[in-house]
């Protein structure tokens, strides 16, 4: 048995086929260095770090071993508190208020020597001044 020819009103809607498009006359210029999407690498993921060792707790201490230059005509001994008033009065005048304001403790007095603890982060400032004491 024949089938009947489809009509209009049993066929799905097509769309018409679009113009194929013409090529411009204008010229374009692309540039040859520019690669395609065909082109393209990935690019290489940059290795991980290496897991560096930790390092060890910093102290809070700095430990400095000073020696008060007196002049020989002043024979008077030195104890904890004039070695501490004689750096205060050193770090002031060479850092102002800042050096006047750091925590010094003394650890030691052997004669003209003197072994002081100082914060960590002042440590620098103590190896800084040169400390000059019976001035």
């Amino acid at each position: 048995m024949a089938q009947p020819a489809p009509t209009d009103a049993t066929m799905p809607d097509v769309p018409p086929a679009a113009p194929t498009p013409q090529p411009s006359t204008a010229t374009t210029t692309t540039p040859s260095t520019a690669p395609s999407k065909k082109e393209k690498k990935r690019k290489a993921k940059p290795a991980a770090p290496q897991p560096q060792p930790p390092h060890p707790p910093q102290p809070p201490w700095t430990y400095l071993h000073l020696t008060s230059h007196t002049s020989p005509t002043d024979p008077t001994p030195l104890d904890a508190l004039t070695a501490r008033t004689r750096l205060t009065a050193a770090l002031q005048q060479f850092l102002g208020l800042t050096g006047a304001a750091i925590s010094i403790d003394v650890l030691k007095l052997e004669g003209q020597d003197v072994w002081i603890r100082v914060p960590r982060e002042d440590g620098g400032c103590g190896r800084g001044c040169e400390w000059m004491g019976g001035r």
